[in-house]
């Protein structure tokens, strides 16, 4: 169901103005652009396309809350004034997720074909338009959170990203070692309290995939609530929602996948009855010292 809007209107306007991808239009040539946009009014639980589908419009909510699903990864929410749909009006392929409306919402639409089309919207404003784009796409294939997990592996570690053999066994001793679990819960508390990050476990340092048969975990269910158990016992329980797991690939070549978010609170690791607080230096992760601690959360966390 859909209804005329006059977006030429001072509220309606105004609001374009403020959307990302219109900022660097002038006036006369956001009123150019807006000849080609249209309204879709969406009922809740209603998709606006699923995944794989081959339409290539761009959308922005002008009110009401969406969904985007896509497999392995956490949902994310569009509300008013945010822009989706643009990896699939650049590339002009499949869409790569589902988006549900949460509650009623409207959406302004712009065809990709218009955007392209310089009988309808000149060249040198459909460029200012797709400069925005590319920015929006840069920036979300630019985190690790959103990269291949074989990516990460063929980039190596940095940052962002560390490999760890096992999760709990010890190629060494070949006996099953707390040190090991410490080691991965070191990288994790230190992504929370840094930028974010993933850890791979079943990875080694040269990039080789050892999958996760070393240690002798039941299945992957038992993998799972195993490291849950860790982080909630050992960093707490309130941080768990900034950690999402998974288990990629069969047999030898699995894989356990850890994606860290930025904590909004400090992230202390319980060890050997002490409270330690890691962050990310480059490459590594390294304990702060007393006397840095309060200065680093305070602008990390507080500032």
């Amino acid at each position: 169901m859909a209804r005329d809007i006059n977006f030429t209107d001072a509220e309606h306007f105004e609001f374009l103005k403020s959307v990302s991808i219109f900022k660097k239009l002038t006036d006369t040539e956001l009123k150019q652009v807006v000849k080609y946009l249209y309204v879709k009014q969406i009922d809740k639980n209603e998709t606006v396309f699923a995944r794989l589908s081959s339409e290539q419009i761009l959308y922005i909510v002008r009110y009401g809350k969406l969904k985007l699903e896509m497999p392995g990864q956490e949902d994310v929410i569009y509300e008013k004034g945010d822009v989706f749909g643009e990896i699939s009006v650049i590339n002009h392929k499949f869409r790569s997720g589902t988006i549900k409306a949460v509650e009623p919402s409207l959406l302004i639409s712009l065809a990709g074909k218009d955007i392209f089309n310089t009988k309808k919207i000149p060249a040198e404003i459909s460029l200012k338009i797709i400069v925005e784009l590319a920015k929006m796409i840069t920036d979300y294939l630019s985190t690790a959170e959103n990269t291949s997990t074989y990516a990460l592996i063929e980039n190596g570690e940095n940052d962002y990203v560390e490999f760890k053999s096992t999760l709990r066994y010890n190629l060494y001793t070949k006996k099953f070692d707390k040190e090991m679990e410490h080691a991965a819960l070191k990288t994790i508390a230190a992504f929370m309290n840094s930028s974010g990050g993933t850890l791979l476990i079943g990875v080694d340092d040269d990039k080789n995939i050892l999958g996760l048969k070393n240690d002798k975990f039941k299945d992957d269910d038992k993998t799972l609530l195993h490291l849950t158990k860790l982080i909630q016992e050992r960093i707490g329980m309130q941080h768990t929602s900034f950690v999402r797991a998974v288990i990629e690939g069969t047999d030898g070549s699995k894989i356990l996948r850890v994606d860290v978010k930025p904590s909004n609170i400090p992230a202390y690791l319980t060890h050997n009855n002490d409270e330690i607080f890691y962050v990310r230096t480059g490459p590594a992760t390294a304990q702060m010292k007393v006397s840095e601690i309060y200065s680093y959360i305070n602008s990390r966390f507080y500032h």
